[in-house]
């Protein structure tokens, strides 16, 4: 007995775009080509071959969540630019005068603070840099205190929907508001990162120890090294000044965006919009600046995610959670939490928060339990199991990134033995959470 041809169609289909997104999944993985070049030749291969057509392809890119990643890359990018947040770390060391263990407290609370309003790479990209350099001043290992800021940032990031690129995507996707997201995942954020920084002093402890006691002559470093005064970091006054009123009115209205009935995107244009205007030809130069690298993977992983959907592979995933669940809704929760997290740490958690978002709306409308709990739930399970690797997320990849281009190496070995006891904790401890705060 045959099965009928539509069957035999999306059984053909659900294979083929489960290998395709495979495929391209392996090649991030090993660094075989660039991811955004990788992304767009599965896009284009799942149109190409009928998986989803021209009008569903261009009907899957969440096209709010590019607008709101678009206007807050360039508000970042006038901040960078004027010199905001080497001014504002300066400041920070300021505050620790020079004691390590201070340092080591005080720079992870800052990533994670950043990494709640603003992308984690652009936030990785500076602490990194300033860890490295104070490090060599102080003849510390700058690698512990790189590792440690990169889980802060990605946990600071599930605080609010525009922290992390799996928030901005979730949220955008099931029209949830700032709010939402700072009210429910914030409280439990704030939690996962005071864990996730005992853990790793406690791992730390000996280099933190020798660092405490070690003797430093404030007055001396900051004769010797000029460039520690924050003033020095200021290049341009007038447009940082511009960009932190610009920034500070665009967060107000993403708050506030639900009563006003704004989208998102609108708001995060509309800032971007005025920042440039305000700052005038000067600032012209931003927009080449902007990671468009990263706008277009997110387009063309969409469009893969879109596909995997159309073939019917995400829904039959969501009913095989919800059968091992036994529509246990605390049961449903922790499946979601930990297959978020564990996946997040073999493989970015951008696609994988893309992939999950179908699957919990079908877990949701086949069990009863309400979504934006599911939500908030996928949301802290991709972005707490996202530190496991240092492929887990993107602030993993950039901050060891700069650490090599300072000559500081590392093997997964060196970063994994610290970061998945610490994710494994952490996520111990949101799973508790979760239960308790959010069902």
């Amino acid at each position: 007995m045959s099965l009928p041809l539509e069957w035999d169609a999306l059984v053909d289909d659900a294979i083929v775009a489960l290998l395709i997104f495979a495929a391209v999944y392996v090649v991030m993985v090993l660094n075989l080509a660039d991811r955004t070049v990788a992304v767009l030749i599965g896009a284009l291969t799942m149109v190409g071959l009928g998986i989803l057509s021209e009008e569903q392809a261009i009907e899957a890119i969440h096209w709010e969540a590019i607008g709101l990643i678009f206007g807050m890359f360039v508000l970042v990018a006038a901040l960078s630019d004027s010199g905001f947040f080497r001014w504002i770390g300066l400041h920070a060391l300021k505050m620790t005068k020079f004691n390590f263990l201070k340092i080591f407290v005080v720079f992870c609370g800052l990533s994670a603070f950043l990494a709640a309003f603003m992308d984690s790479i652009t936030v990785m990209i500076f602490m990194a840099s300033l860890s490295i350099e104070v490090c060599l001043i102080l003849k510390a290992p700058p690698l512990p205190i790189i590792i440690a800021e990169i889980c802060s940032a990605n946990i600071g990031g599930s605080a609010t929907m525009v922290g992390d690129p799996p928030n901005v995507i979730i949220g955008t996707a099931l029209d949830m508001t700032f709010i939402d997201f700072a009210t429910n995942t914030g409280p439990i954020a704030l939690f996962a990162f005071a864990v996730n920084l005992v853990v790793f002093g406690l791992f730390y402890r000996h280099i933190l120890e020798n660092g405490k006691d070690r003797k430093v002559d404030v007055q001396k470093i900051m004769e010797e090294h000029k460039d520690l005064d924050p003033f020095t970091a200021i290049r341009d006054l007038r447009q940082m000044r511009i960009a932190l009123i610009v920034f500070a009115f665009t967060v107000t209205l993403l708050i506030m965006h639900s009563v006003l009935d704004l989208l998102v995107a609108y708001v995060a244009i509309l800032g971007a919009a005025l920042v440039l205007l305000l700052g005038g030809r000067g600032l012209d130069h931003l927009v080449d600046k902007i990671d468009w690298h990263t706008i277009v993977f997110l387009a063309g992983l969409f469009v893969m995610v879109g596909g995997l959907e159309a073939s019917g592979i995400l829904s039959d995933f969501a009913e095989s959670l919800s059968d091992i669940s036994g529509g246990n809704v605390l049961l449903i929760a922790t499946i979601v939490l930990w297959t978020a997290g564990l996946l997040s740490a073999l493989f970015d958690n951008v696609p994988l928060s893309a992939a999950m978002v179908p699957v919990i709306q079908t877990i949701s409308a086949e069990t009863g339990v309400a979504l934006n709990p599911l939500a908030y739930t996928l949301a802290m399970g991709c972005d707490v199991g996202g530190n496991a690797t240092p492929i887990g997320a993107s602030a993993n990849v950039v901050g060891l990134a700069v650490a090599e281009k300072n000559g500081i190496s590392h093997t997964w070995g060196e970063y994994c033995k610290v970061a998945i006891p610490a994710m494994i904790i952490t996520l111990l401890v949101v799973n508790a959470l979760v239960l308790i705060l959010l069902f």
